[in-house]
């Protein structure tokens, strides 16, 4: 089983532990208690990240873990059946527990994914009740409680939400609340007025869905889109596809397929904990239907392997997940706008497929491409012996037959990649800005606050928009790269999609730039121990680049960035170009590189196989922090000579990938840099001096301001001294650089055209 988001989430709350002293005289004892006899649950409750990254953070606080543990507060930590003297305790509240689940105030919940978290009144210590059937998310849940029971851990965390019960299904499907006195003595109630419940706010969505019924195919729509020309199109498209795939999946077609059009991907990742086009509950998950997704026209393919997902599950085949996914593609056809074995060439050239260890794993590995992989998986189910699916996977694959396949498909001739292509003119200059994404499931790519952000960046003059997802690694010589998938409040590939599309129905055009997330570090230190470690990280890099590539291409980007401030890499040159020429084989833009203004930009020996040149310019100005204006300027020159001289010697046109002054005391001084002394005039007028002396000369492509969020409610300046720029001074001066269109002016020298 996965890690289920809320663990995840509580991951992420050990790194918002405050600088603040601890309190005076606050050292506390907290008793997490769990049964004896239930070892997998403590193995659980001891790798659960609040317990072992949290806690050992936290002054003044300790926690005693095991049946015999007792504190100031305490945390009974239990699997069904709960210990008879705790069920005795629960009869002053409303709460009922039983051997198929539990009741709050009359509601039962009987999923074995949904946990129970309670306090329990009474004098004395403070004692809590954690129950539930799957042992990792009864875990997580107990971290949760310790977050908001103990005294220690509240005054040195900021966000943590109180409660006095929760019911968890997902880590954003909650149902959570106060007590308030009863109406007899002694015994408490749910204090409606204070409660938040979504889970009966999901219920109450699915119950007021509209059916528009199919031979083969039910689609449930909301009620005031009950006749949607386009919702009924796909309710025929889904039908006739439901027949076409059924044939070749005998006998799943008994009852007909019922699909659910959620609202949005709020509303989807709520439900499920993942977002995507289309989601297959898993059971036992609490759903309305067989196939729940978010209607978009272009999305169709998406729609089509859901419901072959669907197909594939009713058979009753179980295969390893990974081929499962290929079985269902194999059925639906399309992938990402094309048919799938349109990809084969390109993921054979670029070296990105699984091996058949991989491909027939129990679980999806972290470094498996939700995108390259079922593609493999397919073409894998294609040359299986059988006409239909229970005949190709009649007792289950067997390796041998797998490698065979896979041994074919590297085997064949492949086209060459496409030559580099022309630059634009100056109509063509970008006026950026890196929207990042802001985690959680309302602020993320999917949420609607994308697109209020895009509209103040209408306001602003820009005409682009960069996306930047992000892959993680351990650390700089750390071979494997994970590539992240489906969270809700975190980065998915649905997500960035939907950002980009909304960029482009305003007329903005879009960057697609992958970055690393490297833990303990930074990118440009990515330096591997051995030649066996390099081809690793390269295999693994590649993976996740071709990944973007194709979602880039789907989406309607203009521009992709193969990486960003790799700068311990640029030197191994036949990778990079065997990278450019993979990635021209599926993207049918521009391509670039945003190059480390200090490690990589004039190191760079492959710029002549991309299209611009870029760079993520933060160049010093000045090296004191009392600088004036014009020593600024004489630093802005210097660092646009540089710029033009790159642009002329391998020419190329020039982009700046980022630009970003933080607004701190100096920004001129060290521009890669947040924190320090809060100071909006100098992040103002850094910004200012360099781009008047900037200019727009023939050379440059363009800038991208680094950065704005996902959300505008992150972008509203405030205290920090950060890259804010909305909402500050600094706004002015990028306002007046981007409201002339971008036309070129003389400054900053000239480059001659590229050489193509």
């Amino acid at each position: 089983m996965s890690l289920p988001g809320r663990i995840v989430g509580l991951a992420r709350a050990a790194l918002l532990v405050t600088l603040a002293a601890p309190t005076a005289g606050s050292a506390e004892t907290v008793a997490v208690r769990s049964p004896e006899d239930d070892r997998t649950l403590a193995e659980a409750l001891r790798a659960s990240p609040v317990l072992s990254l949290l806690v050992p953070r936290i002054d003044g606080l300790r926690v005693e873990l095991g049946p015999e543990a007792t504190g100031d507060v305490e945390i009974v930590v239990s699997r069904w059946p709960v210990p008879r003297e705790i069920v005795d305790r629960l009869a002053v509240l409303p709460v009922e527990l039983g051997e198929e689940g539990f009741a709050l105030d009359g509601t039962a919940y009987r999923l074995p994914g949904q946990a129970l978290a309670v306090r329990i009144p009474g004098e004395g210590r403070s004692l809590w009740l954690v129950t539930g059937r799957d042992p990792e998310r009864v875990a997580g849940l107990a971290g949760s409680v310790l977050l908001t029971a103990s005294q220690a851990v509240r005054e040195r965390v900021r966000g943590v939400e109180p409660f006095d019960y929760l019911v968890y299904e997902t880590r954003y499907l909650e149902r959570r609340g106060f007590w308030r006195p009863g109406a007899s003595s002694g015994a408490m109630a749910v204090d409606r007025e204070r409660e938040v419940d979504r889970m009966a706010e999901r219920d109450r969505a699915w119950a007021s869905l509209v059916a528009l019924p199919g031979r083969h195919v039910v689609l449930w729509v909301p009620p005031d889109r009950r006749g949607d020309p386009e919702l009924a199109d796909l309710a025929r498209a889904l039908d006739r596809a439901a027949a076409e795939m059924a044939p070749r999946v005998p006998g799943t077609l008994e009852r007909p397929v019922e699909v659910v059009v959620e609202r949005d991907y709020e509303s989807l990742g709520r439900a499920f904990g993942r977002v995507a086009e289309a989601v297959v509950p898993e059971p036992p998950a609490a759903a309305k239907g067989d196939l729940h997704l978010v209607f978009h026209p272009g999305d169709l393919d998406a729609y089509r392997y859901g419901l072959a997902c669907v197909l594939v599950g009713r058979a009753g085949l179980e295969p390893p997940p990974w081929l499962a996914d290929g079985a269902a593609l194999w059925l639906a056809g399309g992938w990402y706008g094309r048919g799938w074995r349109s990809y084969l060439d390109p993921f054979v050239a670029a070296r990105v497929l699984p091996e058949a260890a991989e491909l027939l794993a129990a679980e999806r590995q972290a470094g498996g491409s939700a995108v390259i992989w079922p593609v493999a998986a397919a073409a894998v189910v294609d040359r299986l012996p059988g006409d239909d699916l229970r005949a190709k996977l009649a007792g289950g694959p067997v390796a041998a037959r797998v490698e065979e396949a896979l041994a074919r498909l590297v085997a064949r001739p492949l086209p060459p990649p496409a030559p580099p292509r022309a630059a634009g003119g100056p109509e063509d200059r970008w006026r950026g800005v890196s929207l990042a994404m802001t985690p959680g499931i309302e602020n993320a790519y999917h949420g609607a606050g994308v697109d209020l952000q895009l509209a103040r960046f209408a306001a602003l003059g820009a005409n682009a928009v960069a996306v930047m997802p992000y892959a993680f690694q351990r650390g700089p010589r750390e071979p494997a790269i994970r590539v992240l998938h489906g969270e809700p409040g975190d980065e998915n590939d649905a997500g960035l999609i939907h950002a980009a599309r909304r960029a482009r129905a305003r007329g903005f055009r879009v960057l697609w730039k992958p970055h690393l997330w490297v833990s303990g570090s930074w990118p440009g230190e990515i330096e591997m121990g051995s030649e066996g470690d390099w081809r690793s990280w390269w295999r693994s890099y590649r993976r996740y680049v071709v990944h973007q590539a194709v979602l880039a291409r789907f989406a309607g980007a203009e521009l992709f960035a193969l990486g960003a401030e790799l700068g311990g890499t640029v030197a191994r040159e036949e990778p990079w170009r065997d990278l450019v020429a993979s990635v021209r084989r599926l993207f049918p833009g521009r391509l670039t590189y945003a190059a480390n203004w200090w490690n990589d930009f004039e190191r760079v020996g492959f710029w002549d196989a991309l299209d611009l040149i870029g760079v993520d310019a933060y160049f010093p100005l000045a090296e004191s922090e009392e600088a004036g204006r014009e020593e600024l300027a004489r630093g802005a020159r210097e660092v646009t000579a540089r710029l033009a001289e790159a642009a002329r010697r391998h020419r190329r046109p020039m982009l700046l990938t980022e630009l970003g002054y933080a607004a701190r005391r100096g920004a001129w001084v060290q521009p890669h840099e947040e924190g320090g002394v809060l100071d909006e005039a100098d992040q103002r007028l850094a910004y200012e001096v360099f781009l008047e002396n900037l200019g727009r000369p023939e050379w440059l492509a363009g800038v991208f301001v680094w950065k704005a969020f996902s959300h505008p409610r992150v972008d509203r300046g405030g205290e920090a001294p950060d890259f804010r720029f909305l909402s500050r001074p600094a706004e002015e001066p990028i306002a007046a650089y981007f409201a002339d269109g971008g036309r070129p002016e003389a400054p900053g020298g000239a480059a001659p055209p590229p050489d193509r």
